[in-house]
């Protein structure tokens, strides 16, 4: 789709990480914006950076965990400017922890945020987008979402859901000529700001050298490039990341070997391990 001046863009999760450098790198276009997260606070301080920018900007507190704040939102986005051009789902949560010790409110809530939200908010912006025939949906899911990884069995299942999401609504998309589509990108270890930063500062621990890690700035240019080609996806990430994805389906068990041979697991395993001896 062409990104055109003046086209709105509903970006969750962006009153801080990686949220941020989406909205910074969609400014240049000439974007108006529709912001939303839980902080009001921070999600001031990004509208103020956005305006200074020349942008016009609306912002929604909304917890996408929740249907009732989902339902607002999108109700909320689709007045402030009659409609959403470009939606960025991009609000999510991640905590390394063994399963085992994992609570069901917390599997509950990490569902909801990162995969349930998505899926609602898509559902109720899309009916608009095809009255106006245009619109791309953005999802942010993960490497962890193709590539799971020990001690995330919660988070691994919300990005391949979301990602497998994504593919579904773009063929049928495809299928019933809809004018509008969907990408989703799967970012790696990202340096600078988000889940792995926030982690590694809290924790301790690096990522394993085997995945390499990328600045957190580039997801910004990837949003721009997934819409303006239409692109079913993209891996944010050093390395030859279709093959390990596709290793890990046509060959799990050496894998699987690969895996632990390389100990992939240490950082999680790190990060699991100190966040249960201080739950908070």
């Amino acid at each position: 789709m062409e990104i055109r001046k003046g086209d709105t863009a509903l970006v969750t999760g962006a009153s801080k990480g990686m949220g941020r450098h989406i909205v910074r790198t969609l400014a240049g276009r000439g974007l108006r914006f529709v912001i939303a997260a839980r902080s009001m606070t921070e999600l001031d301080e990004t509208a103020n950076e956005l305006r200074d920018l020349g942008c016009d900007v609306a912002i929604v507190q909304a917890d996408m965990g929740s249907r009732d704040s989902v339902t607002e939102l999108a109700e909320r986005a689709l007045a402030a400017y009659g409609g959403i051009d470009i939606l960025v789902n991009n609000a999510g949560v991640e905590s390394a922890l063994r399963f085992d010790q994992r609570s069901l409110d917390d599997i509950d809530s990490m569902i909801a945020i990162n995969l349930t939200g998505p899926l609602l908010l898509s559902r109720l912006l899309l009916p608009r987008m095809l009255e106006r025939g245009r619109g791309h949906f953005v999802n942010i899911s993960s490497a962890a979402g193709v590539v799971p990884t020990a001690y995330e069995e919660v988070y691994s299942g919300s990005k391949a859901g979301l990602m497998s999401f994504t593919r579904a609504l773009r063929l049928s998309a495809q299928d019933m000529k809809w004018p509008v589509s969907a990408s989703v990108i799967l970012p790696g270890f990202m340096t600078g700001t988000g889940m792995y930063e926030n982690a590694r500062n809290a924790f301790g621990g690096s990522a394993p050298a085997f995945a390499g890690t990328m600045d957190a700035k580039a997801l910004g240019d990837a949003v721009l490039r997934v819409i303006e080609a239409d692109l079913p996806d993209l891996y944010l990430m050093p390395g030859p990341a279709r093959l390990n994805a596709a290793t890990s389906i046509v060959a799990p068990r050496f894998f699987e070997w690969l895996m632990a041979k390389l100990d992939i697991a240490a950082f999680f395993r790190g990060v699991a391990k100190k966040r249960a001896a201080d739950p908070q």
